[in-house]
């Protein structure tokens, strides 16, 4: 199975090969890799991968047609199309319509990285929330505007809280 990758602005093809109960891997283009990769479903929306000795868990949440995915405190936007599929790939589905920005986990806000009315690109770090004693810096998923911020530095947040608008 070949597959279209867009990771936080960065574009990768994505091939899958089943072998028993792991997948081969190969990661070409803007991401690289190859390998041999397990993975197992804990619940609805949540996985353990393993590649290798090293153990990972994703935590997944479809966010319109792009999936809004946290690996080890770390929040990306990802796109995943067939590769075969030349009309789906021109689409840009997060060009149009507000996205809203939500803490994935009760945490605190450390440091707001933009003002209100500011231009912001994909992938340009908006903020930074501590959870679990963990910074995470989240990224704007598209080019765009902030249009809102509700969420104050020093501020506790609670999971699923949305702290800034682009659009």
């Amino acid at each position: 199975m070949k597959l279209r990758i867009d990771l936080d602005g960065e574009s990768c093809t994505l091939n899958l090969q089943a072998n028993g109960a792991n997948t081969e891997y190969k990661l070409e283009g803007a991401i690289a890799g190859s390998g041999i990769a397990s993975v197992a479903e804990l619940q609805a929306g949540v996985f353990s991968v393993l590649l290798g000795a090293r153990s990972f868990t994703v935590h997944i949440a479809p966010k319109g047609e792009e999936l809004e995915v946290w690996v080890a405190g770390q929040r990306h936007i990802i796109s995943v199309t067939d590769a075969r599929d030349a009309t789906r790939n021109k689409k840009k589905a997060s060009a149009a319509g507000p996205v809203e920005i939500r803490a994935q986990m009760p945490g605190k806000v450390i440091k707001l990285l933009t003002e209100l009315g500011a231009s912001v690109t994909a992938g340009q770090g908006i903020i930074v929330v501590e959870a679990m004693k963990m910074q995470n810096e989240m990224k704007a998923p598209k080019d765009g505007v902030v249009s809102r911020i509700l969420a104050a530095e020093g501020a506790t947040v609670a999971a699923g809280e949305t702290l800034i608008v682009v659009e």
